[in-house]
Parts: C-alpha cells; structure tokens; sequence
C-alpha cells in the first residue's frame, strides 16, 4: 500500500514538474522578444530540443520531451519548417503550433517594370530559400506583386507561381477580350504582343492616370506603320535587361543594331522589355481614344501628350526651357 501511494505522490510531483515547473508545459516560456527557431526535415525530437536549449528558448529538455512524446502517442508528430516563440507563450502552445505546421509565413514583393534576370537576382538574395534557378522563363512571363514563401521554399518554385499568375491573369483579361470600338487605333493580335507593350508602357510611366494615354500613342503608331521610339526598349538593348542603367540616352545609343532598338526597328521589339503589372496590361487592353503620337516630359513628374510634331516640338521646348530655369536656380 505505501509503495502504491509512494508512486501515487511520485507520478503527481514529475507530473507537476513536467506541467508547472521551470520550462514546463504549461508555464510561460521566458522569451523577453519574438524569436524563431528552425526545425529540419528528419530532425530527431532530442535534436529539436536540444536546438531549443541552445536559444535559451527552454531551460531544459525534460517538459519538452515529454509533451513530445504525449502528442506522437496522439498520432501528432512534430512538423518541420520556421515558427515563431512569442513572448509568453506557454510550451504546450508552442508544440501544438509545430503539430499544427504554423510556420512563419514571409513576404517578397515584386515592383513592376523588372526582368525576370533581376526578379532572379531577388530571390538569389533571400537565404532562407533553396535552390538554384535551372532556367529564366521568358521576359515579361512573371507578374508582379507581392508572394507569400516559407522557409526552406525552392526558389524555381517561386518562380513558377510568378509565371502562373501571369497565366491566371491572362484567362481573366485576355481570352474574352474584344475590342472597344470600331475607333480603336490598333488590334494586338496575341498576348505575347500585349506583355510585349505593356512591358514598355511600364517602363514609360509611374502614373497610372497617364498609363492608358502612352498606350494610346503606341498603339496609334503601330496601326501607322511608325517607328515606337520607346527609349526604354533602347536602355534594354544596352543591357540585356541585367544591369542598371542610371545615365541619360545619348545619341549614339540611338544607333544601337538591336532587334530591340524601336528607333531603328518597326513594329513591337522581339519580346517584352520586362515584367508588366497588372495596371499596364489592362491600359493596353483598354486604351484610352487620343489621337496622341507623341509625348515628352512635362518635367513637373508626368508628359505632355500631342497629336503633331508642331506641338510636341514646343512641349520639348517648354521642358529644356523648365531645366534651364531649374539650373540657374540650383
């Protein structure tokens, strides 16, 4: 009898340890800060803990052993991937997180206007994710804006949601597309072509008041047979889209023999200059109904649009004019 009541008293005093005591389950753990800490795939539960006692995220390894082994004999086994400790969370929550797989979700947001090369060079620089990226898709194929990954997430997979979302968007804006009237200035016959200018509409403006005007001016050119002259096209003919380009245009860039050089070349360039958003693709789709052929820097952050050479003239007198004044006031 005193034997039964000896391990009675005994099993209730580990019990309490296990439950109440230092690092216990159900005892705030004594982390002054969020932290993470990083399970691996195949890591053993004395592994983890240990892991853990080495943050100094548990005191020691006994409640954790413990819980561990009361969840696996629940069929709840302890999930690899980045959590998070929050402050005065209790142990058992913590556990139950990691059985759950409530793993950190992280963030990277994609501007519009980059190539996939630099899009690439983005996820290169996140360590948290794996991988080397086999291959490039095709220019303009990623769509820009902002993913969810985990840790220990490949970088090509990324990429491949990137060029799915371009395929959702595509079947939501492109496969029913008609037209907007008889007046529109010029039909693009595939979505290679509407990813190829939007792609320079993107690079042309940050407004989105003026995105359909300077789709309007490209795509009067096109049905013209005029030369685009998209500056932009000319900055990725020098730089294959893989380096920055922070200088002016000078004039022998203009003479550049690319495919890519709409000065030289008529008609749309070989591919899109870049990764258009969402905004840009639907300007195109929906252009506004100008008879624009040119536009310049109005020098105040937006352009002057015009429908002749006579007018666009003065506006590009107006501009050098505002950057004389600007240089005499500097």
């Amino acid at each position: 009898m005193r034997r039964i009541i000896f391990l009675i008293l005994s099993f209730l005093v580990v019990g309490s340890f296990i439950a109440y005591g230092p690092g216990g389950l159900l005892k705030p753990l004594k982390v002054t800060e969020d932290t993470t800490f990083i399970i691996k795939k195949g890591d053993s539960t004395l592994s983890i803990a240990k892991s853990l006692k080495e943050q100094k995220i548990i005191p020691h390894s006994i409640g954790f052993l413990a819980g561990a082994a009361f969840l696996k004999l629940k069929k709840q086994p302890l999930k690899h991937g980045e959590y998070l400790v929050g402050s005065k969370i209790t142990l058992w929550k913590l556990m139950k997180k990691i059985t759950k797989g409530e793993v950190v979700v992280h963030y990277v947001t994609i501007p519009e206007g980059l190539t996939v090369y630099e899009i690439s060079k983005k996820l290169e620089d996140i360590a948290i994710l794996t991988g080397s990226i086999d291959s490039l898709p095709q220019e303009g194929s990623l769509l820009p804006q902002t993913y969810d990954y985990y840790w220990g997430d490949s970088r090509q997979h990324l990429l491949q949601r990137m060029a799915k979302a371009m395929d959702t968007l595509k079947n939501k804006v492109w496969v029913n597309h008609q037209p907007q009237n008889d007046l529109e200035s010029y039909n693009l016959k595939s979505w290679e072509e509407v990813l190829n200018l939007s792609s320079i509409v993107e690079k042309e403006t940050g407004l989105p008041e003026e995105r359909d005007l300077v789709a309007s001016v490209y795509l009067n050119r096109l049905k013209i047979n005029m030369p685009l002259q998209a500056d932009p096209t000319v900055i990725y003919a020098l730089t294959k889209g893989q380096t920055s380009f922070y200088r002016p245009i000078f004039k022998s860039d203009l003479a550049t023999d690319s495919p890519y050089n709409t000065y030289l070349k008529k008609g749309l360039p070989p591919t899109p200059i870049a990764c258009p958003g969402e905004a840009s693709i639907r300007a195109v789709l929906n252009p506004a109904q100008t008879s624009y052929l040119y536009f310049v820097a109005s020098g105040t952050g937006g352009h002057e649009f015009s429908s002749n050479l006579t007018a666009h003239n003065k506006n590009v007198r107006n501009l050098r004019m505002l950057e004389k004044q600007r240089k005499k006031q500097s």
